[in-house]
């Protein structure tokens, strides 16, 4: 009975924003019996999405406009009988004109709204929704929720946020070569305004919270990084609790039957930024953003009757990485006290690991101990405990082959969207074995503990996988695969000063280097101070 009730309310809603929508037509759009997408309430230019993909002046444009009725209740008729024809033709007609730049109604929009995708010309309405939907398949579903068509979704966008429609276009285009080519920079340079101007609002809208999100899992492509992800992770953290917007994340927590899907979209949404800035923090070596009370805000999605695995890896994985953030950031470092810490926490979520969902949470795991035991290395160094660094080296190579092995066994979708945090966990496990290599010819480890050739082939089947799944030269897979192939040759090559367990002193070239900033793949150590 609960399910025919909401599905009710969800008609009822449908069918009350038809009609809103249908009343503010614009005067092309009801000349042409089409729908018409008005613009934000907000926004002092409210044209409608037809006639600003066609540069035509829109009714809706002018202040004085007001709301009309339809005089003949039968013109509803007619014009569903000819509404597909009509759309047909209108996307003929927006193809011949899209490609008029200099028209001179242009000129008397509004400022605000040349940040447009479709006033700029830039993309069609047809080629919108093709993205929306490779973003929706790709990546929506699972990091934000989406629960829309495509054309849903860009009308939801187009009303609410032109940052978000444009992030994700943005992403989408790693799988449409074509467009990519033509517009990727130009949609890019949109992205980086927009969220210069969000920044500077007091309130930042929901949509602004889930385009960083996935700005900091999938960052752009390009060859050096304008916008500090790690800085602008952590302003939006800070957004969230300074500012009104607070109420949104904590309105999700409860049990209560009559919760709707979309209650948790803001948990996720919260967890998801969450995750997306600690990972950052461990790849650039930066500090946090965050709190004990934060991390206790993640699990409160726990509590909401719709959370799913996928949540639970999330949180997993928040658990763990501020575990090991504590971890380094601690005076010294006790290494029977990390595994008794690890070892709890794989009680706690090792059930995840027997689900169907992608073991993120796994991979985050051995990577912990990856690092643990490589920074383990250091301290013992520094103590003159020179025993145990034998013991810690053949830890070192088993938790990083065994991170390597949990990559590999992601689904051939799951490689083609990966995400940063597993780029950088590949690239760190791989440079981990490559300093190992480097030791063992060296002379500074037993070759019995560490067998080079073993690992040289797998380091080389790494970086191949990388290039395999990258999407082109700007892509963090070819600059992880880029890094990694050029250390090996130095450490094969044998010519470098030893420095021990960090490898060698210039594992690369300063160009190599800098391409893959701020992500740092140097040895794990223990950040005092």
């Amino acid at each position: 009975m609960g399910e025919v009730e909401r599905t009710r309310q969800s008609s009822s809603s449908l069918l009350t924003f038809k009609r809103k929508r249908a009343l503010e037509a614009c005067d092309s759009c009801r000349k042409q019996k089409t729908r018409c997408l008005a613009g934000s309430v907000e926004d002092e230019n409210r044209a409608c999405l037809r006639c600003r993909s066609l540069n035509m002046d829109c009714s809706l444009a002018d202040p004085n406009h007001f709301i009309r009725k339809v005089e003949n209740d039968n013109m509803d008729a007619i014009s569903a009988n000819i509404n597909s024809k009509l759309e047909n033709r209108l996307k003929v007609l927006e193809k011949a004109i899209s490609s008029i730049t200099n028209s001179p109604i242009a000129g008397q929009i509004s400022l605000k709204s040349e940040k447009d995708v479709f006033l700029q010309g830039l993309l069609s309405m047809d080629e919108i929704e093709l993205l929306l939907e490779i973003f929706i398949e790709r990546y929506g579903k699972r990091w934000l929720s989406v629960d829309y068509s495509a054309s849903q979704y860009m009308e939801l966008l187009y009303t609410k946020s032109h940052l978000m429609l444009a992030t994700a276009c943005l992403i989408a285009l790693r799988h449409n070569p074509s467009l990519k080519a033509r517009i990727y920079t130009d949609v890019l340079n949109i992205v980086d305004r927009l969220i210069s101007e969000e920044l500077l609002t007091t309130s930042p809208s929901l949509q602004f919270f889930e385009a960083v999100s996935m700005l900091t899992l999938y960052r752009p492509l390009r060859l050096s990084q304008k916008q500090d992800l790690w800085l602008l992770s952590g302003f939006a953290l800070q957004h969230r609790t300074l500012s009104s917007t607070k109420g949104w994340f904590n309105g999700f927590a409860g049990s209560s039957a009559t919760l709707t899907y979309l209650d948790i979209v803001p948990a996720r949404t919260w967890n998801h930024l969450c995750h997306g800035h600690l990972v950052m923090c461990m790849g650039y070596r930066r500090h946090a953003m965050l709190d004990e009370n934060t991390f206790d805000d993640c699990r409160n999605i726990l509590t909401n009757t719709k959370a799913n695995e996928f949540d639970g890896n999330i949180l997993g994985m928040l658990s763990v990485y501020s575990m090991l953030y504590r971890m380094l950031r601690s005076p010294t470092l006790d290494l029977d006290y990390a595994i008794f810490q690890l070892e709890e926490w794989r009680k706690e979520w090792c059930h995840l690991w027997e689900q169907p969902e992608p073991q993120y949470s796994r991979i985050a795991y051995f990577y912990s101990y990856n690092v643990v035991y490589e920074a383990s290395i250091q301290t013992a160094t520094d103590g003159n405990d020179f025993a145990n660094i034998p013991r810690y080296v053949s830890m070192v190579q088993s938790y990083a082959l065994k991170t390597i092995d949990a990559i590999f066994e992601l689904s051939a979708y799951d490689m083609s969207r990966c995400s940063d945090h597993v780029l950088f966990h590949a690239g760190f496990a791989s440079a981990s074995l490559l300093r190992l290599i480097y030791a063992a010819k060296t002379k500074e480890v037993d070759t019995s503990i560490v067998q080079p050739k073993v690992l040289n082939d797998l380091v080389t089947k790494i970086w191949k996988w990388l290039l395999v799944i990258s999407v082109d030269q700007y892509h963090l897979a070819t600059k992880f695969a880029n890094y990694l192939k050029e250390y090996q040759k130095t450490v094969n090559e044998g010519t470098a000063e030893s420095t021990w367990f960090k490898g060698p002193l210039r594992p690369v070239s300063s160009t190599t280097l800098q391409a893959l900033k701020p992500y740092n793949l140097g040895v794990a150590t223990v950040e005092r101070g």
